[in-house]
């Protein structure tokens, strides 16, 4: 059986660590329901470029809540004109919170899609470079690693950047995909499995052979069985590692929430010049909207003397 924490299962919107063998093989799973669609924010993309925001967002998560400090995690996966996806980018703190944008070219996107074949990471992209960038709190210095976009999916350039930028045997599972339910609009739901291979040590001898299965039985997890919301967590890890042995910590909570606030921008507003300022009005206000969760804010002048 599973050796369970305390909670016994593992509901949407949440993210656990996953311990395979005897310590050789450890990692994370997420599922994420609302909280996804949230962040991708209804219709405000085509499904192509949803899906592949949607992998950028759980990659941010899996690798941010394995972090030892509080921070967050930064994902960007910058494309070039080969493709019609320019930058995708994701952000989970290690306190779960979430939020994410795409910029992308309609044009190229319908040509793109127009062609036979599955438009994957590299057809929507190109040959663009993806990045992760750690930013500790407390104004500490930030660390980012780049590699090139690599693969038919965002998974696999983050497998080729822990690779190359941080030799840590690695293997990384997606899906993302929406829910239809009967008179209810499409929900997007995502789910992940990341493990990576740990050093042979005393305690735990020699890690070849647990992470030499670990990555056969990952070869033939299904993106159904991480999008079915009927088939918990726990279920998927049984399925795979029963054999091996699986251990599921306590799940850690995850939602869509941006940081962005009125404040913030005002505090970034007043520190222009005064002519600076003058140029931002139009129409007697300066409106700003966020990239992220489309909020808009609006200031008039006296906000900006008060």
């Amino acid at each position: 059986m599973i050796e369970l924490a305390e909670n016994p299962k593992m509901t949407d919107n949440r993210i656990a660590g996953v311990q395979i063998g005897e310590g050789a093989v450890r990692g994370r799973i997420l599922r994420l329901g609302s909280a996804l669609d949230d962040v991708l924010g209804a219709n405000r993309y085509p499904d192509s470029v949803a899906n592949l925001l949607g992998q950028a967002v759980m990659i941010s998560a899996l690798v941010a809540m394995s972090l030892k400090f509080k921070g967050r995690l930064l994902v960007q996966a910058h494309g070039t004109n080969e493709g019609a996806v320019s930058l995708a980018v994701a952000e989970c703190t290690t306190d779960g919170n979430m939020r994410a944008y795409a910029r992308y070219d309609r044009a190229s996107l319908e040509r793109i899609l127009a062609k036979p074949g599955i438009a994957d990471a590299k057809t929507l992209m190109g040959a663009g470079t993806f990045a992760m960038t750690i930013e500790p709190e407390g104004h500490k210095e930030n660390y980012q690693g780049i590699s090139a976009i690599e693969g038919a999916s965002l998974a696999d350039c983050a497998e080729h950047f822990f690779k190359q930028s941080e030799q840590i045997p690695t293997r990384i599972k997606l899906a993302v995909g929406q829910l239809h339910m009967p008179g209810q609009d499409p929900k997007w739901r995502g789910g992940g499995l990341m493990v990576q291979r740990v050093a042979g040590d005393a305690a735990r001898g020699d890690t070849d052979e647990a992470w030499e299965l670990s990555k056969a039985v990952m070869g033939t997890l299904k993106d159904e069985e991480l999008l079915d919301p009927d088939l918990s967590s726990e279920q998927v890890l049984y399925n795979l590692f029963h054999e091996l042995g699986v251990r599921i910590d306590q799940p850690i909570d995850l939602r869509a929430k941006c940081s962005c606030s009125r404040e913030r921008l005002l505090v970034s507003l007043r520190n222009f010049e005064v002519k600076d300022q003058d140029d931002m009005f139009i129409d007697g206000k300066i409106t700003a909207k966020c990239e992220f969760c489309a909020t808009e804010y609006v200031f008039k002048p006296e906000d900006l003397t008060n």
